[in-house]
């Protein structure tokens, strides 16, 4: 008898990459790794499943990346960002014990008080840190509205008024979804007949 090996179908393979890719979001903070993992999870097609089992299975598998992705959003975004609030493209040094002032972004060893240089160089960590989170953030800004219209958009399409598919809906919602205005949202999207 031959060998039974299991292949990943096309399906299984974009749910695979988008896993990969929010797993890659996690470890690097790059907001671009979310819009990659949306655009993966699109290229699911549920149509292509001819087994019903298997259909249902993928279709679960989806509904929980599409929230996790949400979910993640909702862990990084910060909802105290203040877009005003720009980073400085440089830092002024401190002037030299000699009276030399150098121009904002100068190499710290042309400092040469210690102290000086000690806070001048925590103070260019502290802006690159500062840009870092700002772009961070104005990224998952942009990315969120897309991910979130996407995820919306796979539900409606995929789940039907029928009892099952909004208890799954639910279930999953609110087992995934941790924000309360974020959960509510979602919940809105359940058939009429399934809120009340």
């Amino acid at each position: 008898m031959a060998e039974n090996k299991k292949y990943l179908t096309a399906n299984e393979m974009c749910l695979k990459e988008a896993q990969t890719l929010a797993k890659k979001f996690e470890a690097e903070l790059e907001a671009e790794r979310l819009r990659e993992a949306s655009l993966a999870l699109e290229r699911v097609n549920l149509s292509q499943e001819g087994d019903p089992a298997s259909r249902a299975r993928l279709r679960a598998n989806s509904l929980s990346l599409w929230l996790h992705l949400i979910g993640l959003l909702d862990r990084f975004l910060d909802p105290k960002f203040n877009i005003e609030d720009v980073p400085g493209t440089a830092v002024q040094p401190p002037p030299t014990s000699g009276g030399v002032v150098y121009p904002p972004g100068a190499d710290p060893a042309l400092i040469d008080d210690p102290k000086a240089r000690a806070d001048y160089e925590k103070a260019i960590a502290a802006n690159r840190a500062k840009a870092d989170r700002y772009r961070l953030q104005v990224h998952l800004r942009r990315v969120n509205e897309r991910i979130v219209s996407r995820a919306e958009g796979f539900i409606r399409n995929a789940y039907t008024s029928a009892p099952d598919d909004q208890k799954q809906l639910r279930t999953a919602i609110e087992k995934a979804i941790k924000d309360p205005q974020r959960k509510a949202g979602l919940l809105k999207l359940l058939a009429p007949s399934e809120c009340h």
